[in-house]
């Protein structure tokens, strides 16, 4: 259903029922996103009512003052309150319609609530993860404290996060090396056709004459990594031929983030409490330790949580 028709049923909702008791009920349930008729006789306390443009509808919506306060002032206030209001208000606005943060549609201020929202979420995790004094954040000063209840300060945790962040990279099997990470490497063999042209040394190797033109010796034959092939011509000066790679035995980084955070998360459930917003400040801190002062471009998506964490 569309945002469009929603809004529109919630009017005709509403006319059958008393405003405040419908309201009451969102704001009992911790709503941070409530859409309200436009003819609203008094604002809950606590809440804002903010004018809102969908197309060309327009509505009034109910926002706590703190969470437009965290908005408008990222970076201030109490850290974890402002982390769980901004996620519980991202996802009340995906309840209504996903199109509305993905299409960029602002209210009638001109505030795009999904990307303010997002990039003050991004501010708070940072703040979380960081010294408020520590403003360069190619070398930030981290809060120990923090790292310590994500586990940071493990090895089994903190080596896959490193690993997180060289898939983010793309790292290859010999660039991980500085990440220390060789045991999370799958040893595969793939199957990748090779040509090289054979210098006078390998043909000398590979190849005997017989009489009247060079020939492949027997045990260079019928290799499952090699494939010699040589041109039969009656000239002994003549020493040409290709070198075929059939297939590479490699280390390759066989890992994909979503497995190593499932691996991160199951490790720390078994001896640690694990919180809402773990996930993106583990990823958040891969970004600022490792990802962004090499590849911007590369980082892990940051996106508030839904609902709370077990």
């Amino acid at each position: 259903m569309s945002l469009e028709q929603r809004i529109k049923d919630r009017k005709k909702f509403i006319l059958n029922r008393p405003i405040s008791e419908d309201v009451s009920k969102d704001i009992a349930q911790g709503k941070k996103f409530i859409i309200v008729d436009k003819d609203l006789d008094y604002i809950p306390l606590g809440y804002m009512l903010v004018d809102m443009k969908y197309k060309e509808d327009s509505f009034k919506v109910l926002i706590p003052q703190s969470l437009l306060y965290f908005l408008a002032n990222p970076g201030e206030g109490d850290v974890d309150n402002a982390l769980d209001e901004i996620a519980d208000f991202y996802e009340n606005v995906q309840d209504y319609e996903d199109a509305l943060l993905e299409e960029n549609e602002s209210s009638v201020q001109g505030t795009n609530w999904a990307v303010t929202a997002r990039s003050a979420y991004s501010t708070y995790l940072i703040n979380k993860l960081t010294k408020h004094n520590g403003h360069d954040m190619d070398k930030p000063e981290w809060d120990s404290e923090t790292l310590k209840l994500l586990d940071l300060d493990n090895e089994y945790v903190a080596k896959r996060v490193r690993a997180i962040a060289a898939v983010s990279l793309g790292k290859t099997a010999e660039q991980v090396k500085e990440f220390n990470i060789e045991d999370i490497l799958k040893h595969v063999t793939i199957n990748e056709r090779k040509v090289e042209q054979l210098t006078n040394e390998e043909f000398s190797k590979v190849t005997c004459w017989a009489g009247s033109h060079y020939e492949i010796k027997e045990e260079y034959r019928n290799s499952d990594v090699f494939e010699y092939e040589i041109e039969h011509r009656h000239d002994m000066g003549y020493k040409e031929g290709r070198k075929i790679i059939k297939k590479q035995d490699i280390n390759i980084l066989d890992v994909k983030t979503n497995d190593l955070e499932k691996e991160i998360e199951l490790y720390r459930s078994k001896n640690s409490k694990i919180g809402r917003h773990d996930k993106m400040l583990m990823r958040m801190y891969a970004n600022l330790k490792y990802i962004s002062k090499e590849r911007p471009q590369s980082q892990l998506e940051i996106r508030p949580p839904e609902g709370e964490e077990n």
